[in-house]
């Protein structure tokens, strides 16, 4: 079928007041009608009440695996510390919004559809924290100095902020092991590499990874070790 995006800035007139207003009345529809969210995730997402708040509309009824972060481009070694920061101290009256008068209007929203603000801001960090960790997995598997580097920091921020069976069920990753499972050898592309004799040692045969087995591999074990816990969270701040 057709695949459609929906694009917050683009879809909501920013220049007629009267259909801004309904828009955003009408925002949690629009929201629940997306299969998935794709996320630019810079590192002052959490800054922004806006994104904060789609973000608290998808995650109502919706599974943090559907959630995708674009960040390859954003996430370095300088820049991480700067995400982590951005979880470990975030809180709903810490973000910033454009036009302050939509504050109490998605502020009242967001207290709808969740107990509490802790409780909200408790979902928000374990779900960034598991969605970076996968992420990471990806890029973790190259050596064990970017699994240490970029993966690591995000199970660790997890145990210290108390949230300590997330913290193991992210520590269960193993994306070394799985990125090696994931080589493609010349052998097992049926002949559509000529590789020459004297080139068949065994590192040689090693002709590239399966970008898709491998990350189907990490997105397995997202969705059996890490989702169930996230899940569990969720029925327990989200209102019924």
């Amino acid at each position: 079928g057709r695949v459609t995006f929906w694009v917050d800035k683009a879809c909501i007139p920013q220049d007629n007041p009267k259909l801004k207003d309904l828009c955003i009345g009408l925002i949690e529809q629009f929201v629940s009608r997306c299969d998935f969210i794709c996320v630019i995730f810079s590192w002052s997402y959490l800054e922004r009440l806006w994104c904060v708040f789609e973000w608290a509309c998808f995650l109502v009824d919706k599974e943090p695996s559907q959630v995708y972060l674009q960040n390859e481009f954003f996430v370095k070694e300088e820049t991480l510390p700067l995400y982590l920061d951005n979880v470990r101290y975030f809180s709903l009256r810490r973000t910033k919004c454009f036009e302050e008068s939509d504050r109490a209007v998605l502020e009242k929203k967001i207290a709808d559809c969740y107990v509490s603000v802790e409780a909200f801001e408790e979902l928000v960090q374990a779900t960034v924290m598991a969605l970076m960790a996968r992420s990471m997995a990806y890029r973790g598997g190259r050596s064990v100095y970017l699994r240490n580097l970029f993966f690591q920091p995000w199970v660790d921020l997890a145990a210290e902020l108390g949230f300590r069976e997330l913290a193991t069920a992210l520590q269960g990753c193993r994306p070394l092991e799985w990125r090696s499972e994931s080589i493609i050898c010349s052998e097992s592309i049926a002949g559509a590499v000529r590789t020459p004799p004297v080139l068949l040692g065994r590192a040689a045969m090693q002709m590239g990874v399966s970008a898709t087995k491998y990350h189907s591999r990490i997105n397995r074990w997202f969705d059996t070790e890490v989702s169930p816990i996230l899940r569990k969270l969720r029925s327990r701040v989200v209102r019924q």
